[in-house]
């Protein structure tokens, strides 16, 4: 709204005001007001359109932000961070090609998740906080542009292409109720879920700890559920009704991953009790560089004997819990928009691949305090010394054992760790 014409309103509006009873013509003094209503009704819608106007010019908004999490920090969150695989930083480690980048998952599974193997490459300072993973089909380039990766590339930072790349959250989880459960999910390429300690879910184009890229989820799971009893001669073991027991859910949202994927697979039951607190960990990774998506959902079972598998139709799939740690849901449209939208499009056939999810779906509550306690985010970051916080990238924790031994009282006398990384 102009100045000007915001002074003319502001006139008139003395003027109605100070005229006295007699001399006012009262007909005629109610049609002025309604006149003057009329035209702030006017000005107002048109400073809201600019207001619009400036907002979709925005490359980067809020609602996008959530798809891999928070720049801020959650009360109730997983805590993500990322690897760029491509750019070793310790003198040893060499860049990945793509299949080294699925037989690293397989080592990093066999060694129980320690975050040393990825310590040894580039990471940026930017954490990101997720109540929730959902992200439908995008260009593999947002990845890194949500975490920042080359925001600093004036300082002398690397840049980060969009291939090679894993992002890793870490948390402690409270259970919203008793019962058995099991993870369903996509992640293109690669979906890794550890649940108190145990790996329940892999899925995608890679399937780490059985096969190489381009030997997923549609020549694991899906094979395994059509083709007849017989021989597995990888795995020597016999293919039988006992070992699949898992199941492909197929939505009418999630064309793409039902032809080339067969589905959205489901993971390992696991049982919980309500208000215990559960390890979570979850990796996301990207290699070709092409396209991106991800979405983690959370199926309760009756018990894990009576788990549905097979293939299961977009007519027959059910609509999950997706799973999240706080009362927010992800809206897709609003996440369409902001892929779409900007000086960079992110979006890739129309931003499909996001499957329903119920509106009630039980909050896994997180629970920062009691993930430092467990050592979850020692894990994720190492220990920091004040070499590492004026860095964009991590040290391996060899590396940083060395540098705390000469001095132990400043070590104890050390910030909380994630007050240390929460506004990176």
């Amino acid at each position: 709204m102009k100045t000007k014409t915001f002074s003319l309103l502001l006139s008139a509006a003395t003027a109605l005001l100070t005229i006295t009873p007699a001399q006012a013509d009262w007909s005629d003094l109610w049609t002025d007001v309604e006149q003057l209503g009329d035209k702030a009704q006017q000005l107002g819608q048109k400073a809201w359109d600019e207001v619009k106007k400036e907002w979709n010019k925005l490359e980067l908004n809020y609602d996008l932000l959530q798809a891999f999490g928070n720049s801020v920090g959650e009360d109730s969150a997983l805590i993500g961070r990322f690897y760029d695989l491509k750019q070793p930083i310790d003198g040893k480690a060499k860049p990945l090609t793509k299949q080294a980048v699925v037989d690293l998952f397989h080592q990093f599974n066999k060694k129980k998740w320690d975050q040393e193997l990825f310590n040894a490459y580039y990471s940026p300072k930017v954490r990101l906080y997720a109540p929730y993973f959902y992200l439908p089909r995008c260009k593999a380039s947002y990845g890194p542009e949500a975490f920042q990766c080359n925001a600093n590339a004036e300082k002398g930072e690397p840049k980060v292409s969009p291939t090679a790349w894993v992002v890793v959250y870490r948390g402690v989880v409270t259970a919203p109720k008793t019962g058995t459960f099991r993870f369903v999910g996509m992640g293109d390429d690669t979906l890794m879920v550890r649940f108190n300690n145990k790996l329940v879910l892999e899925s995608g184009w890679s399937i780490p700890t059985r096969s190489g890229l381009s030997t997923g989820t549609h020549k694991n799971y899906q094979q395994e559920i059509t083709e007849k009893a017989g021989p597995d001669n990888r795995h020597n073991r016999e293919i039988t009704p006992k070992t699949k027991g898992r199941a492909l859910y197929q939505y009418a949202t999630t064309p793409h991953w039902n032809r080339m994927l067969g589905g959205l697979p489901s993971g390992v039951p696991f049982s919980v009790k309500k208000g215990e607190k559960y390890p979570i960990e979850i990796l996301v990774s990207e290699v070709p560089g092409n396209e991106f998506g991800f979405c983690l959902l959370i199926e309760e079972l009756e018990s894990a004997a009576k788990a549905p598998y097979g293939i299961f139709s977009k007519q027959e799939s059910p609509t999950l819990h997706l799973f999240r740690t706080a009362d927010t849901l992800p809206d897709a449209a609003k996440i369409k928009r902001a892929l779409s939208s900007g000086s960079v499009d992110y979006s890739i056939s129309n931003c499909e691949e996001g499957p329903p999810f119920r509106d009630d779906s039980l909050i896994w509550e997180a629970d920062f305090e009691d993930a430092e306690k467990r050592g979850l985010f020692e894990r994720l970051f190492g220990k920091l010394t004040g070499k590492d916080k004026d860095t964009a990238m991590g040290t391996s924790h060899k590396q940083q054992e060395e540098e705390s031994q000469p001095n132990k009282k400043e070590e104890s006398e050390e910030e909380n760790i994630l007050d240390s990384w929460r506004l990176w």
